[in-house]
């Protein structure tokens, strides 16, 4: 009788860096609905061959949770983002959530003397959101290794606390090849040796 290993493995993206990042590399204004179509089975698929520990293992997909950056004042362009990603919200094991970002203003007098105007700032919502996730389903079981698509740095102590703590393993899959979180990381998937599809 043949034994497989149950390997639970969940995907959390982090939509704006993974989206700037993108859009850097390849040149484009927005990030193709196929691309997140088919971007989990590309993760899991690169997962399967590279790092995997054992042929015995089966990779069981618990879920990609994609969490995205929404403004204080919603325009027609975040309407339309939102439209294109409830096409994949709620299938084949994608779960959107979005979050507010941290928005700042530049006040009057200032050393340009420049008049009050609004600047978009950080998305602090999307990073707080995605390292609740990441800690509370390590401490629940529901993962043994996650896939963490960011850049992020600051996401590297929750990166650290649920490999160290929880004993899972957190694959870091991004466009820089340098990075912190990439060397703390078990493995990493090099999406910036990837073609606009996301595949090796």
């Amino acid at each position: 009788m043949d034994f497989k290993k149950v390997v639970k493995l969940a995907i959390f993206i982090d939509h704006d860096n993974f989206a700037i990042s993108y859009c850097n590399k390849f040149n484009v204004n927005e990030v193709p609905i196929d691309v997140f179509g088919e971007l989990s089975p590309n993760l899991i698929e690169y997962y399967k061959k590279h790092i995997l520990a054992h042929e015995f293992e089966l990779v069981q997909h618990t879920g990609t949770f994609l969490v995205v950056g929404i403004e204080e004042f919603i325009n027609q362009e975040v309407k339309k983002r939102k439209e294109k990603l409830q096409e994949i919200d709620r299938k084949n094991g994608y779960v959107v959530t979005y979050r507010d970002r941290v928005n700042s203003y530049r006040p009057k007098g200032n050393q340009n003397g420049k008049k009050a105007d609004f600047r978009l700032g950080k998305e602090k919502g999307v990073d707080s959101e995605i390292i609740c996730q990441l800690l509370v389903g390590a401490f629940f079981d529901h993962y043994d290794v996650c896939i963490l698509l960011s850049d992020d740095m600051d996401y590297l102590p929750a990166l650290e606390r649920v490999q160290l703590l929880f004993g899972k393993k957190v694959i870091q899959a991004g466009f820089q090849k340098k990075s912190k979180l990439r060397n703390q990381a078990y493995a990493h998937i090099p999406l910036e040796k990837s073609d606009h599809n996301l595949k090796e």
